[in-house]
C-alpha cells in the first residue's frame, strides 16, 4: 500500500486559478485615435464608443451572462 503526500497549498492555488479570467485592455490604448477616425467626415452626431469597445462589452456580457438591461 502506497501513500502519496499531497501539497494542499499547491492544489488550492490550482483550483483558485481555474476560475480566473484575464481580459486584455489593450484596446483602450488607441481609444481616442480610433474615435477620431470614426468621426472624421461625419456630419451628424459623433460616435462616443469605438467598435472595439462595443465588442469588448459583448464578450463581457456573454461570459458573465449579463442581461441586456
Amino acid at each position: 500500500m502506497f501513500f502519496f503526500f499531497v501539497g494542499w497549498k499547491v492544489v488550492d492555488e490550482r483550483l483558485i486559478g481555474r476560475g480566473e479570467l484575464l481580459l486584455g485592455l489593450d484596446f483602450l490604448d488607441g481609444y481616442g485615435d480610433g474615435l477620431e477616425a470614426m468621426n472624421r467626415k461625419k456630419v451628424v452626431r459623433p460616435y462616443r464608443l469605438t467598435n472595439r469597445y462595443v465588442e469588448f462589452l459583448a464578450v463581457v456580457r456573454y461570459l458573465f451572462c449579463f442581461p441586456y438591461r
